[in-house]
């Protein structure tokens, strides 16, 4: 996310610019030898920014409050509830984003464009909702325990439909109205092989039960969130779009997190199928982060610019961290995916090899072809895992060339995020470094060595 660095009101921070080096003492080593050489600062584990920074960063984006939003608990007998819920306030911050956009007073900017954008990030939202919301239902623990309501249920105060939300009321505005019936239909679509709706306006063809979005999602409450810190000192549009932009990335980062708990307990239990489905929403969810951060190429420069100016951002050439690292869940969640490399001992059911060995290669190329019949869903989440790593660099790899974009490139460099490929900061180590599943890459290349000398396993 192109985050900024608030100072109004926020304490400063003093950084230092000072990395541990490798070296070798005298004592330790011949006076011939070879000389030390200064290894490349890929750190194995990357790190938020200053608690200044990240601070800042949440008291702009009113992260406490929505938080608070997040863990809160209304259906105990619901497991899915900790996911659902950040994920469904993210799409009803977008409904929030779509009419703060159409109702930019600015002749210059792209509404058509914009327009597009949004409703393309709401339909990406929902697929990945309705992936949710399908995989709870197919699961027998638990299908069923979502709280939804019938329209002829009888009860007087419940009804099957929002009355909350905004996309209903976006969709009899003149503005909105082909935007939100598109999205409409989207959910109509995408909640198809769901057992139940979301109860937004769409058609509900099948006569399905309506998720009860307004007492899960609570969207008065998430609108109460729209306001920044600095709105009375901060007269620009730019503003809401970064706020809301944020707003959005936080909560699924945080959906994120609690899938990823979750496939951890699903592996330690062996229920591989059920850690696939969770690392492939995963997958996607990244694919969407990458989505949204590209809105920002939409924003206008000269008043964007001028936000920046406004709140007080300013380029620190010993500030190494990136500014996506200002948001302590992302280095959470990145270590997390991270560490799934650590399971793959654990789903090959093989001990890791301590001189060195090719032990998890070789139970790997087993895998792969002489158990294959069997073993088709370690295969499968073996897959899922180095999707989440493909997934996670590029979102990397596409926020750092958005930052130079927004932002441009002198304004980059200053932070150590350039365009040239051997900076030091981790944003940039972290799409440069080797794949977290060496052992099945190697597996991979020599069975593809073996097919293309026409070489059989035996």
């Amino acid at each position: 996310m192109v985050d900024l660095h608030w100072k109004l009101n926020m304490p400063n921070s003093d950084m230092s610019s000072k990395s541990p080096k490798l070296s070798i003492s005298e004592k330790s080593s011949p006076r011939n030898s070879l000389p030390s050489l200064q290894l490349p600062s890929i750190t194995n584990d990357i790190s938020a920014a200053a608690p200044p920074l990240c601070a800042a960063y949440d008291y702009y984006l009113r992260l406490p409050e929505l938080s608070k939003l997040w863990e809160s608990r209304e259906f105990p007998n619901w497991s899915n509830e900790s996911i659902l819920k950040p994920a469904l306030q993210a799409l009803e911050i977008t409904f929030r984003f779509i009419s703060t956009v159409l109702s930019d007073p600015r002749p210059y900017t792209n509404s058509r464009e914009w327009s597009r954008r949004l409703e393309s990030l709401a339909t990406w939202q929902i697929e990945i909702i309705a992936m949710l919301c399908e995989d709870e239902e197919n699961n027998p623990e638990t299908r069923g325990t979502a709280p939804t309501a019938y329209l002829s249920s009888g009860e007087s105060k419940i009804r099957s439909y929002s009355e909350t939300s905004l996309l209903p009321r976006l969709a009899t505005w003149y503005k909105s109205k082909d935007v939100a019936q598109r999205i409409l239909l989207s959910v109509e679509c995408q909640m198809m092989r769901c057992s139940y709706t979301l109860g937004l306006g769409e058609p509900n063809l099948a006569g399905k039960p309506s998720l009860k979005y307004d007492t899960v999602c609570k969207p008065n409450e998430v609108h109460n969130l729209k306001t920044t810190p600095y709105d009375d000192r901060i007269d620009n549009y730019e503003n809401n779009a970064v706020h809301a932009t944020h707003q959005i990335v936080e909560s699924w980062i945080h959906v994120s997190r609690k899938l990823l708990e979750r496939i951890t307990d699903a592996i330690i239990s062996r229920r591989f199928e059920k850690a696939v489905e969770d690392c492939y929403t995963v997958e996607r969810i990244w694919k969407l982060l990458t989505e949204v951060e590209d809105i920002h190429l939409m924003m206008d420069p000269f008043d964007f610019l001028k936000l920046k100016n406004q709140l007080s951002l300013k380029s620190s050439c010993y500030e190494t961290a990136s500014f996506c690292m200002r948001s302590k869940e992302l280095v959470e969640v990145t270590k997390m995916c991270r560490d799934l490399r650590h399971k793959v001992p654990e789903i090959l059911e093989v001990e890791v090899d301590p001189l060195g060995g090719p032990r998890i290669q070789e139970a790997a190329m087993k895998l792969y072809v002489a158990e294959k019949m069997n073993g088709f869903e370690k295969i499968h989440l073996l897959q899922a895992m180095q999707g989440i790593e493909v997934a996670m660099k590029r979102f990397f790899y596409a926020y750092k060339q958005v930052l130079v974009v927004v932002m441009g490139s002198s304004e980059a460099n200053g932070n150590r995020v350039g365009v040239s490929c051997d900076g030091g900061d981790s944003l940039t180590h972290m799409f440069l470094e080797p794949t977290y599943f060496p052992s099945l890459d190697a597996a991979k290349t020599f069975l593809g060595y073996f097919w293309d000398n026409d070489n059989k396993w035996v």
